[in-house]
């Protein structure tokens, strides 16, 4: 299975990490991601490898359209 590339706005957990977060920046030279959690509480965790990353269920079409308006 190809390691997945994470995009801003992906919602995952984080191995070490308790609770839901979304991806703030993603730096696709170092394979890293900057994550908050999706509540907005505590500072932006630097540096997770994409390795440490568990994405929620897959999105929906509607989720994707809500996506690419945001962008």
């Amino acid at each position: 299975m190809a390691l997945r590339i994470p995009r801003e706005h992906d919602r995952v957990t984080a191995q070490g990490r308790n609770g839901v977060l979304a991806v703030v920046a993603v730096d696709k030279k170092s394979k890293t991601a900057d994550l908050q959690f999706v509540t907005g509480n505590g500072p932006v965790v630097q540096g997770v490898p994409w390795t440490a990353l568990h994405y929620m269920d897959e999105e929906d079409s509607s989720q994707a359209a809500l996506r690419e308006l945001a962008q």
